[in-house]
């Protein structure tokens, strides 16, 4: 309870402040652009540099993660499959139960329970989010309404992928490490400021973007995504994470084992509506991102308690 409540309070400050207070849910938008592209970065800029590249990169970790995620995106073209629903359809249930909101909600939780580990943790997550989940997604969308050439499609994702700014915060920080680059206590104080607005200011967002959402679609296809989302896919990670490290990957500390599985029981990203909105399915996408946020509090606590009871935490 302790790490969950003062992240759902945060939370609900920003609905409250959006439903009832001085700010639109227009404003979120700004809100949230900065976390994403100036404050987050920034953050893990700051956990990256000065650690060496075998401290980051962990193999075992980012494939815990990549694969369940794989796993998931099938579970969910097998429903559609079955229920013989759209491939967009599909597409986007797949992105609602493998995303998980690393940033605006993850980071907060890790803070809180491995704190050591939690820009670390971040980093390599959001990597694996936008190297190769999100442009997973939007390749199969794009699949999916015929438009445009595979060789077109791939050069969309590449470009998209390289300019995204936590991809450049990684490399720069890897090439100042490589150079034995030593950052002046002036600019690491400016920079340490920006990075402190990240967690509260991506809570309080979230909540805000949450008075704006209303519930509509498919509500059976909203359950699965929720229920494949916060309790299949940490269960599958756990199994997955097992696998490898049984095959003879690299074993991680328990801090990260924890981080992977508590990132697989997140819920799904904040801005999921706003990558459906294009090809038409908002309004599920919509409905998924706040029943996904609003359960997994009871959820969270919930495979905190395990993780706990399997000596991870």
């Amino acid at each position: 309870m302790s790490a969950i409540v003062p992240i759902f309070l945060v939370v609900g400050v920003g609905y409250i402040a959006v439903q009832f207070g001085p700010f639109k849910r227009e404003d979120m938008s700004i809100l949230s652009t900065f976390v994403v592209k100036i404050a987050l970065p920034i953050l893990v800029f700051v956990n990256v540099y000065g650690k060496a590249a075998s401290e980051i990169f962990r193999p075992t970790y980012l494939l815990t993660y990549a694969l369940t995620a794989i796993i998931m995106f099938g579970l969910a073209y097998l429903y559609a499959k079955v229920m013989k629903r759209s491939k967009l359809r599909a597409t986007f249930m797949g992105i609602g139960m493998a995303g998980t909101n690393n940033g605006f909600m993850g980071l907060p939780i890790f803070l809180i329970l491995v704190p050591e580990w939690a820009g670390v943790a971040v980093g390599m997550d959001m990597l694996v989010d936008n190297v190769f989940i999100i442009p997973l997604t939007l390749f199969l969308a794009e699949h999916a309404t015929g438009s445009g050439s595979l060789i077109q499609r791939l050069k969309t994702t590449a470009r998209e992928v390289l300019l995204h700014p936590l991809v450049i915060a990684i490399a720069l920080a890897l090439v100042l490490n490589s150079i034995g680059f030593v950052m002046p206590d002036w600019a690491g104080r400016s920079v340490d400021l920006l990075a402190n607005t990240t967690t509260g200011l991506a809570l309080f967002t979230v909540g805000g973007i949450l008075a704006g959402l209303q519930i509509k679609g498919a509500l059976l296809d909203v359950f699965v995504a929720v229920s494949g989302k916060l309790v299949a896919m940490p269960a599958i990670a756990i199994g997955v994470l097992t696998l490898l490290i049984a095959i003879g990957l690299p074993d991680l500390p328990i801090e990260l084992k924890a981080a992977a599985i508590i990132t697989c029981a997140l819920p799904t990203y904040s801005i999921l509506p706003s990558l459906a909105e294009p090809y038409g399915e908002a309004d599920v996408s919509t409905a998924i991102v706040m029943l996904s946020i609003l359960v997994s509090f009871i959820t969270l606590a919930a495979w905190i308690v395990i993780l706990g009871s399997m000596g991870w935490l």
